[in-house]
């Protein structure tokens, strides 16, 4: 069995997911740096406190919300680490184009991960969605990412609809555990506007 077949078969949606990360990643890096020369997508449409919305300009249309975490702690051997070398873990809620209600969720982790690992994210310390790192990866976006996968797709967005605060845990290639706290006030709002802005026409 090749390795596209195992990976649509452990990552529904992965390709679709795969294909915008650099883009995702790029867009998000705009606004945080107010940097330009990315033509082909804007700074966030609109932000609603700690998410904001994304919409690219060019074909294929790409829409979603992102936010990057509040804190980032590291552990290893059980002892938290004082700092470690990474970027801020982000967040992303992918709008599915053409489908109601329908949604893809990556992590950035900032740092490559344990290859096949799972990182957990867990809302208000009740509801729990397992995304998957990449079980084969070669580009370095397959390395830093992980994907809910497609039968969570709505139970992710519903806990974090419903939520305060998310927690992702997840585990580098050296063996580091990380946590990352992500706030979800103005989550839902930012979704709506997702929803209402993301349109193919």
């Amino acid at each position: 069995m090749n390795f596209r077949i195992n990976v649509k078969t452990q990552f529904p949606g992965f390709q679709l997911v795969l294909k915008y990360l650099l883009c995702l990643c790029l867009c998000f890096l705009i606004v945080t740096t107010d940097s330009i020369g990315q033509e082909n997508l804007r700074k966030a449409e609109k932000s609603f406190r700690d998410w904001s919305v994304f919409i690219s300009k060019d074909d294929p249309k790409m829409c979603f919300i992102a936010s990057q975490s509040i804190k980032g702690e590291a552990f290893r051997n059980n002892q938290k680490l004082s700092s470690v070398n990474r970027e801020k873990g982000t967040l992303y809620i992918i709008k599915i184009l053409n489908k109601d209600n329908e949604y893809e969720g990556t992590f950035y982790a900032g740092y490559p991960l344990q290859v096949g690992s799972k990182a957990v994210l867990e809302i208000d310390n009740k509801e729990k969605i397992v995304f998957f790192a990449h079980p084969s990866p070669k580009a370095k976006a397959e390395k830093d990412h992980a994907w809910a996968q497609k039968f969570d797709q709505k139970k992710l967005v519903d806990y974090l609809k419903r939520g305060s605060k998310a927690i992702m845990s997840a585990i580098s290639h050296r063996n580091t555990v990380t946590k990352d706290t992500f706030m979800l006030t103005g989550f839902s709002d930012a979704l709506l506007e997702l929803d209402k802005r993301c349109k193919l026409n």
